[in-house]
């Protein structure tokens, strides 16, 4: 299969995955609305992706990829197979722990929770984990070999299994009013993408007895400095839960729904932005080209912000009717639909933070510059704590700390990068900043016009604005943006056969 085929693949099943995450949300919104079983469901369900993210995420393909690329399949399926068994291992006895310590963990995570619900959100957790952990893990293995490989169509068609799964097992447990199939749901998705994984990887070869059984020390070294760049950026959104589960019941949930709407868009086509971007950094980089490779970086930063505002604000104009056609259904009320629907818009203004973060976090990676990275990561965590140390239990409080922390990190970040370019793209900066106060503007704008009539069609008056307002954007930057017009000379190229 030809590399564009299978990025155009990849890229097809990492929105088929998001979408479908977004549609196991609705799931638990229709069944529970805003609620203290629906925190209890949400806590349960996305407690193993984080763990297995916060502990394991970043050290599997920053380590494994590189050691693996371009070698025979008996040296890839015993690379694979150490790092199996170290996956086993450690998360095997983590979800022990968590077996053992469900109540403390549950009461970290959403320490709003109380009586039956904290109960049922810590029984959920624990049984779940005792599957899900070892198996998401494991199947990272898989995931980093298939990268190697260059097939990385099959990870990403690894969490579409996982989605379909988990949402037949959230059907089934709403059919059964069985809140305890939950945890079988969530152990079978883990069991089903792992099991594909490991057939679709051909890491059943037979292998040498002279192979070492675990990881070496540099391996394991590297892994650690991986794991602590990317973790921070897990406890952004752990603590900020918490924060919101701490307002009360429902509080969770509407941060929930906010964020992993919100951000779909802009993390799902940074995919398509990183890979033209890189290449071409990289291009310059490998001649030597220092004034080339800045130019680049600084085009990149501007085609994503331009974009995160443009997302940002047709976002916000279309969000009503957005969380009206995915949530808007069983117990998910009007009241409660607007409660998201203002969550989702202050999510939405951040996300020129976000970008330039990713851009940032980056590039920083191509200069092997990790160490940069924790610092950012880490004065953004510290912040986020502060600012919800300081702030009162209101609802906008994990909102208010999960920008801070964008906002801090995004600062270090950006301080780091310019002094090892020499380039502190003070053009950026400004752009940056004039997006962040134009999307909140209109945040504030749309909060305090008067709501909408009920109904599908009034809804849809502003998503056809939005329509059009992206349509138009994105024309312009296909035209006159420098990354927009690679973009738009492949597709050209790929639709036309010219």
């Amino acid at each position: 299969m030809s590399i564009a085929r299978v990025f155009s693949l990849s890229l097809l099943l990492l929105a088929t995955s998001r979408l479908l995450g977004v549609l196991r949300d609705a799931v638990i919104a229709i069944q529970f609305g805003l609620s203290g079983h629906a925190d209890a469901a949400l806590v349960a369900m996305s407690y193993p992706d984080f763990t297995v993210s916060l502990l394991w995420g970043a050290a599997v393909p920053a380590v494994m990829v590189p050691r693996m690329a371009g070698r025979t399949p008996e040296v890839i399926a015993a690379e694979a197979a150490r790092w199996s068994r170290l996956a086993l291992v450690t998360f095997a006895g983590a979800g022990l722990a968590s077996w053992l310590l469900q109540a403390p963990i549950t009461h970290w995570l959403a320490p709003g929770l109380a009586g039956i619900d904290a109960r049922l959100a810590a029984h959920t957790l624990g049984l779940a984990a005792l599957v899900a952990l070892p198996a998401g893990a494991v199947a990272m293995v898989g995931a980093a070999a298939l990268q190697a490989q260059g097939r990385l169509q099959w990870q990403y068609a690894g969490n579409v299994v996982f989605n379909l799964v988990l949402i037949a097992g959230l059907l089934l447990a709403a059919h059964l009013h069985e809140f305890n199939w939950i945890a079988a749901s969530i152990a079978a998705a883990a069991v089903a993408r792992w099991a594909l994984m490991r057939r679709v990887a051909h890491l059943s070869r037979a292998l040498s007895a002279n192979s070492p059984w675990w990881p070496d020390a540099s391996g394991l070294h590297a892994a650690a400095l991986a794991l602590a760049a990317s973790g921070l950026t897990v406890l952004y959104t752990l603590s900020a839960r918490a924060f919101a589960s701490s307002a009360g019941p429902g509080r969770l949930g509407v941060f929930h729904y906010a964020q992993r709407s919100g951000e779909l868009p802009l993390h799902t086509l940074f995919a398509v932005a990183a890979a033209l971007a890189l290449a071409r950094l990289s291009a310059a980089e490998a001649a030597g080209d220092a004034a080339g490779a800045r130019l680049r970086g600084r085009q990149w930063m501007q085609s994503m912000l331009l974009l995160a505002a443009l997302l940002g604000a047709c976002g916000m104009l279309a969000a009503p009717l957005g969380v009206r056609l995915v949530f808007g259904w069983g117990h998910m009320h009007a009241a409660d639909q607007a409660e998201v629907v203002q969550s989702m818009r202050w999510i939405l203004a951040l996300l020129p933070l976000q970008a330039a973060q990713l851009v940032l976090a980056a590039r920083l990676n191509s200069h092997r510059r990790i160490a940069d990275q924790v610092l950012g990561y880490g004065c953004g965590l510290l912040a986020l704590l502060a600012v919800g140390w300081w702030l009162p239990d209101v609802w906008w409080r994990a909102l208010a700390v999960y920008g801070a922390a964008y906002l801090v990190a995004t600062t270090v970040l950006w301080q780091r990068l310019g002094s090892r370019t020499d380039d502190f793209e003070w053009r950026n900066g400004g752009l940056l900043l004039a997006s962040l106060a134009l999307l909140g503007a209109l945040g504030g704008l749309l909060d305090a016009a008067p709501a909408w009539a009920s109904g599908v069609l009034p809804l849809a008056l502003p998503a056809v604005l939005a329509g059009l307002v992206f349509a138009a954007g994105l024309a312009v930057l296909l035209r006159w943006d420098t990354l927009g017009l690679e973009v738009g000379r492949k597709l050209l190229r790929r639709y036309t056969r010219r």
